[in-house]
């Protein structure tokens, strides 16, 4: 039954979302390529919506006939590709193979069909005119297959949750991205807003109502998608480890502690760790080291992967590890720094071969104790240039330490998150 898919078949129809996600831009330039287009993401951050946003912009700018696309939503029955596109062209009334045209084909929730990259790679291998979409929540589940049948025929992106100026953009507060300086209050109070509301569907929500919004979602992974895809018999360990971590964002992955705290061993908690981060739940953050085996070895940093999460799994979160866990995820970061001596610096950026250490302190005025850290770092690794996060202090100070200016620039919070 694909006709109730796709209501693009009707003339003059549009889905008509009109605010728009910032990847949709990155996908609607893929849209010429060869390759697969994979969009993976969690459970409510918008893939479907983008989806049906990318067949709006295929009728309307590129001028593709209606019927030359199709949609199919895996979510409710798992017929195989092949079922479906011989339905598809028995609508059609003649075979794709024959179609001079391009078929654009959207494949929702894919990770739900058994030996669905078999099936893919085979219409990819013999089908020239066809250009898929697929999209699905779990991502272990599209990489591993990706590496394995469709190597060189898959490009992968992820949807996050909203940012902040996209979080301003849904809640109709434009004019603040154009002219921060002159809104800075106003966006600090939208910024408070926006640290546990970063699902549209939760914009506009109380902190009540997000909490079980969040829970809703957050058992469905853990009791649905998590053991269909990893064997993960023990479902209440998992949800165990995400209050644990909510507990202390940016904990140290000490399993041999936490393995005799949760009760289990450390085999198993190692595995339960690594569902939970494929699921899109958690962050890993690695020990920076310029070799990058030494920073594999050593003990990672764990953070929830959004802090909407922290209603649900630890209402009374302390302000700051909220923040810091916020600024780890909307930066992107992959790397903190730790010394033997506890010299720990939050966050280091390594992008295009320049390094960008940043540290996090949310109060609104830092003192020159606080950049110790932050200074040990660049004297050691011989950088110019830090970032000192704060509540609301911004400008810049210089130091010399050995004869080396170093230049540390502080920003608050909700600038970084508003201009990353």
């Amino acid at each position: 039954m694909i006709e109730k898919h796709n209501f693009h078949w009707q003339e003059g129809f549009f889905y008509d979302f009109p605010k728009k996600r910032e990847l949709l831009n990155t996908l609607t330039s893929e849209i010429k390529t060869r390759q697969i287009i994979s969009l993976t993401g969690l459970r409510r951050t918008g893939k479907t919506t983008i989806l049906k946003q990318l067949i709006d912009h295929l009728i309307k700018s590129e001028k593709i006939k209606r019927e030359h696309v199709l949609f199919y939503s895996f979510d409710e029955e798992q017929p195989k590709i092949e079922e479906i596109i011989h339905e598809y062209e028995t609508k059609l009334g003649e075979e794709v193979s024959k179609i001079k045209d391009k078929i654009y084909i959207f494949l929702d929730e894919i990770q739900k069909l058994e030996n669905w990259q078999n099936q893919i790679k085979y219409y990819y291998d013999n089908y020239a005119n066809i250009k898929f979409f697929i999209s699905g929540s779990a991502s272990l589940f599209i990489k591993k297959y990706a590496q394995e049948s469709l190597a060189g025929r898959i490009y992968e992106f992820t949807l996050k949750p909203l940012g902040f100026r996209e979080f301003l953009i849904f809640r109709n507060k434009e004019e603040m991205i154009k002219k921060p300086n002159l809104f800075r209050e106003s966006i600090r109070k939208e910024f408070l807003v926006y640290q546990k509301r970063q699902f549209i569907e939760t914009i506009n929500e109380s902190e009540e109502k997000i909490g079980q919004y969040v829970k809703t979602m957050i058992e469905k992974i853990v009791y649905q998608d998590i053991p269909k895809i990893f064997p993960a018999e023990n479902k209440e360990l998992l949800l165990k480890i995400l209050k644990v971590i909510a507990s202390n964002p940016g904990m140290l992955s000490d399993y041999d502690s936490l393995s005799n705290e949760l009760g289990t061993n450390r085999v198993t908690l190692s595995n339960y760790f690594y569902y939970l981060e494929e699921s899109f739940l958690t962050k890993k953050v690695y020990n920076f080291s310029k070799n990058r085996l030494t920073s594999e070895k050593k003990m990672k940093k764990l953070y929830l992967n959004t802090t909407s999460f922290f209603p649900f799994l630890n209402d009374n979160i302390d302000e700051t590890k909220l923040i810091e866990n916020l600024i780890v995820i909307t930066s992107g970061a992959k790397f903190f720094w730790r010394t033997p001596q506890k010299y720990e610096v939050d966050i280091i950026l390594d992008k295009d071969h320049k390094i960008l250490p940043i540290e996090v302190k949310y109060k609104e005025h830092v003192i020159d104790k606080d950049l110790k850290n932050l200074l040990r770092f660049c004297e050691k690794f011989d950088i110019k240039e830090a970032i000192m996060i704060t509540k609301n202090q911004d400008g810049k100070k210089e130091f010399r330490e050995n004869e080396k200016k170093i230049t540390i620039q502080f920003i608050p919070a909700w600038r970084f998150c508003l201009e990353v």
